[in-house]
This record gives C-alpha cells, sequence and structure tokens, in this order.
C-alpha cells in the first residue's frame, strides 16, 4: 500500500514518523512538506520532498477553485496572511498536490487535522483523486491521540454514530479510569501543548531562508519573528482576576477557547463576544454568577476589555483564573462553545451546555431542572476513553501503532 503523509510542522513530522515506524516493512511512505525545516529534519530520516518542488503552472484546479472560499475560512478570519499572497498559495497548493497525485501512486494519505488552509485543501483534493484520507490530532486526555477517517471533531465520523453504543462497557473500569484522572488533574492542570510555547522555534529560521530565494513561498502565516518575539516579552495581557471562594459561590463555568480556534471557526454559529452574551443571560435567567476563565494563551485585548465592561456594570460576572477541574467540580453548570471543557463536565455529571458543534453534544443536559442520564454519559466516556482515543502520546517519543485494516 503506499501512503502519503502531509506533514506541515516539525512536531507532527515527527509524530507521523513514529507512527509510520511499523507500516514501513509493508507499505510505501512517502513525506511531503512544505516547510524547509521540517524538510531538513526529515530527509536523512525517510522518502520527502517540498511540494513546491511538484507546483506546476500548467496543471488545471478549476475543480479546487469550487472549495477555496472553505479552504482559506480560517485563514481569512484570523487575518494571518494577505489576502492577494493567500489566494496565491491555495493556486500553488493545489497545483503541487494535484501534480504530486499525479505523479506517485496513492492509496491512503495521511493529514493533521485538516481545518486550516493546507490540510483542508488536502482532503478536497485527496477526494479529486479517490484517495482514501487519515485524519490525525492530538487527544484530548493524556496519551491518547485521535485518528478518523472523515475528519477531527465536528467534521469526524463520530457526528454520525451513537457513541453510546459499547459492547465492552465496563463500569469499574471507567470509575477507575475517571477517579485517577480527575484526581491528577485536580492537583495541577498544565496543557501539553503550553509547555511547547515557550520554546523559541529558532529552526524556523531555515523557512525564512529557504522562502527568499523560493518561487512559491508558502507559509501558514506571515511572521516577522523578530517582532513576534519583541511582542511575546514585551505585550502579554495581564488579567485582572477576581479573588473568590468557589466552594462558596453558585456559578456556571465558562471557560473561553482562544478566540481565532478553528474549531469556532469553522464549527460554531457564535463567535467569542456572541458567547459571551449568552452566557450573562444564561447565568442572569437561572440567577447564578458567571464565573468567565480566559484562555491561556488568548492574545486579543478586545475580549478582555469586553468582558471587564460586563464585569463593571453587572455584579454576578467574575473572571476567574486557577485549576480548571477545580471550577468544573465546584459549578452548576459548564457552558462552552465547543471545547474539552465539555467532556471533563460530564465526567463530574455536570450540566453541559454546548453552544457550538462538537461529537459529544448529544450526551449534556444544558437543562439545570433536568436529571442528567448518568448511564448514558458513562457509556459517551467509556466508549470514547477505550474505544475512540487511540493509544500514543503526541509528546513523548515512544512507538504509536495504528490499524489500518477497515479504513474506509
Amino acid at each position: 500500500m503506499n501512503i502519503a503523509v502531509l506533514a506541515i510542522r516539525r512536531d507532527k513530522a515527527i509524530f507521523f514518523l513514529r507512527v509510520t515506524e511499523q507500516l514501513r516493512n509493508s507499505h510505501k511512505i512517502a513525506f511531503l512538506t512544505t516547510r524547509y525545516h521540517t524538510y531538513r529534519h526529515l530527509k536523512d530520516k525517510c522518502d520527502v520532498s517540498m511540494l513546491q518542488d511538484f507546483i506546476d503552472d500548467s496543471v488545471d484546479i478549476t475543480d479546487c477553485l469550487k472549495f477555496q472560499k472553505d479552504a482559506t475560512l480560517t485563514e481569512v478570519y484570523e487575518k494571518s496572511i494577505k489576502r492577494d499572497r493567500l489566494d496565491k498559495q491555495f493556486i500553488w497548493f493545489c497545483r503541487g498536490l494535484k501534480s504530486f497525485f499525479s505523479k506517485n501512486p496513492v492509496d491512503i494519505f495521511f493529514i493533521w487535522n485538516g481545518s486550516a488552509m493546507q490540510g483542508y485543501a488536502a482532503s478536497e483534493i485527496a477526494d479529486l483523486f479517490n484517495v482514501k484520507k487519515l485524519f490525525f490530532e492530538i487527544g484530548n486526555f493524556p496519551g491518547k491521540f485521535f485518528m478518523d477517517a472523515k475528519g477531527v471533531n465536528a467534521r469526524s465520523s463520530l457526528m454520525e454514530k451513537d457513541l453510546c453504543a459499547c459492547g465492552d462497557y465496563d463500569e469499574r473500569k471507567l470509575r477507575t479510569f475517571v477517579k485517577n484522572h480527575k484526581q491528577a488533574k485536580e492537583e495541577i492542570h498544565v496543557v501539553p501543548q503550553a509547555k511547547t510555547l515557550r520554546r523559541i522555534p529558532w529552526e524556523r529560521l531555515w523557512d525564512v531562508y529557504y522562502n527568499c530565494f523560493a518561487r512559491y513561498p508558502i507559509v501558514e502565516k506571515q511572521v516577522n519573528y523578530l517582532t513576534k518575539l519583541i511582542k511575546k516579552y514585551t505585550c502579554k495581557i495581564k488579567i485582572n482576576y477576581d479573588t473568590v471562594d468557589i466552594k462558596r459561590r453558585n456559578y456556571i463555568l465558562f471557560p473561553l477557547q482562544v478566540g481565532r480556534d478553528s474549531q469556532i471557526i469553522r464549527n460554531s454559529d457564535k463567535n467569542l463576544f456572541e458567547s459571551v452574551d449568552y452566557a450573562v443571560e444564561t447565568a442572569e435567567r437561572n440567577k447564578l454568577d458567571l464565573f468567565i476563565k480566559p484562555h491561556p494563551a488568548e492574545t486579543n485585548k478586545k475580549i478582555l476589555e469586553y468582558i471587564y465592561r460586563l464585569r463593571s456594570c453587572k455584579s454576578n460576572i467574575f473572571l476567574v483564573g486557577g485549576n480548571t477541574y477545580q471550577l468544573i467540580k465546584h459549578s452548576k453548570k459548564i457552558i462552552t462553545i465547543n471545547s474539552t471543557v465539555g467532556i471533563e463536565g460530564l465526567m463530574y455529571y455536570k450540566h453541559v451546555e454546548v453552544l457550538g458543534r462538537a461529537f459529544y453534544k448529544p450526551y449534556c443536559e444544558p437543562d439545570l431542572s433536568k436529571e442528567i442520564d448518568k448511564d448514558r454519559v458513562n457509556r459517551f466516556l467509556f466508549n470514547y476513553f477505550f474505544n475512540i482515543l487511540k493509544d500514543g502520546d503526541f509528546f513523548s517519543d515512544g512507538p504509536v501503532h495504528i490499524d489500518l485494516a477497515g479504513i474506509n
């Protein structure tokens, strides 16, 4: 079987190397990237090519223009790259990938996430060539990753399934897992991704060097690294948190996602500001406090300023920090757009209201006046933790084993 792997960032490429290690003896593996520093890391470890080397200006991409708007949705929303350059890069990427597929037999295409332009376009082009796809994403629980033939999150095949249906349900096994997980998380909650953000990615200077001379300079964002480095240490957002005793308050918890999160952009009809307004109205209607927890990676001061204004004129709004699991544990209800906190709320049998699209939404009860169906929640959680999520830690260096049997 011929497997192609789209590995843009180096950390994703390293994970895919671990995934494909067990497959190399029985399958032909070819890596494809648009980042030169990723290419340099891979070139002595596997068969890897720069997608830019396949770009042919004569390749017809009329069929790709049909999905250009959807493919570039995230970048347009973020304004991370000028529109004229984004349009050029979309064309270059499509021509390069179509040329690659025309010259190389591919049976399965490995794609990371699929929400940004390159991943989205790669998925659509694979369909044009009748190539099977397999999407990957970091698991939202330790030591796990997600893999699906249709996509991730709300674009995955989970949206079409009854996730309570599992023949191997073991309540004791679930209770042990949940108990141990909650105990560990209630102690401290540092997201693994946050640790990696502290490291300065000096290797990306190779991308800058490459793009200075490349005929087709493809980037995900237009970044001035010197300016970014200065802002990293001089423009940090200082949040004025409220001091509250969470054990003595009756509150709804609304942990914010990053405003530029692709899950909000692609899978929610409400943006961050509209979601805050809805949470405020819900708290007032239920005569509860509203605890808003900003995301640690948020860089948009406007959303915080908006919350400050609301807080100044409403006595039931509090801006909180601290351990998310402790906040969940003592809350009356959770509101989320579509983040992992919804699943975490289910682990405490909390009322959870999901404002966007999420595969776990059918297993949540948003109405405080109704009882939570704990058996239904338990069966969903068991199936998700032990059958849907795959074993393999993105942040370690151990082997990752996958089964390609039955990939549709």
